[in-house]
């Protein structure tokens, strides 16, 4: 057999061998192209579904600072609120100590008042007797 023969023939034998072959890679390729597809379709539409959470959960945090601000301003009412109520609470004491001391003084007055028109009354029916037994 010549050289051709054996070429001839490892030339038949390659091709029904890689043939097979080649068909099979063909078609793995193939495949693994409609995987990529369809992997390519998830992850569009999981990524999607993440942009909607993420959206939902930017709106929850927005909303919770909204209340974490809310209560700060709160908070900062109630310490105003408990300082007011503190300063009204020393003011009336004042006024109390004040007040009472402004009884006392017109309690003062009165009893001076009623001794004094006490005396000028008794001192007038004095004198008003005296005139009278005089006439």
């Amino acid at each position: 057999m010549s050289v051709n023969t054996y070429l001839l023939l490892l030339l038949t034998v390659v091709v029904v061998f890689i043939v097979p072959i080649l068909i099979q890679i063909s078609r793995m390729i193939g495949s693994i192209t409609d995987l990529i597809k369809t992997g390519n379709e998830s992850v569009k539409l999981m990524v999607g579904e993440v942009t909607k959470t993420l959206d939902s959960a930017n709106r929850v945090i927005a909303t919770v600072n909204g209340i974490i601000e809310g209560a700060r301003e709160l908070g900062s009412a109630v310490k105003g609120l408990s300082e007011g109520a503190s300063k009204l609470g020393s003011t009336l004491k004042e006024s109390s100590s004040y007040i009472t001391g402004l009884f006392g003084q017109v309690t003062d007055l009165v009893s001076t008042l009623k001794t004094t028109l006490s005396v000028l009354v008794k001192g007038l029916l004095k004198k008003g007797g005296k005139n009278g037994k005089d006439q």
